[in-house]
């Protein structure tokens, strides 16, 4: 079972899950919550979560892949 869902709630909207995550496991990506928690918009998640008062900062990362070199957001939850 993957980190991030230990210890989770059976019925959990996708901000908690996202909430959760960076809480408990640190940094999370968009593909990661794609394939972690099936999560699309995971922008619009991190949005809502700042406005409930949350704050999540959000650096860059950077991977090749074969059409050259993608960037990426990769937020954390600020203690």
């Amino acid at each position: 079972m993957e980190k991030g869902l230990k210890n989770m709630p059976k019925t959990i909207t996708q901000r908690d899950m996202v909430l959760h995550h960076l809480k408990y496991v640190g940094t999370l990506t968009r593909a990661q919550a794609m394939s972690i928690y099936g999560i699309v918009e995971l922008p619009a998640r991190i949005v809502e979560l700042k406005k409930l008062g949350y704050k999540i900062t959000s650096t860059k990362g950077k991977s090749a892949n074969i059409f050259g070199t993608v960037t990426y957001n990769i937020y954390k939850l600020e203690e």
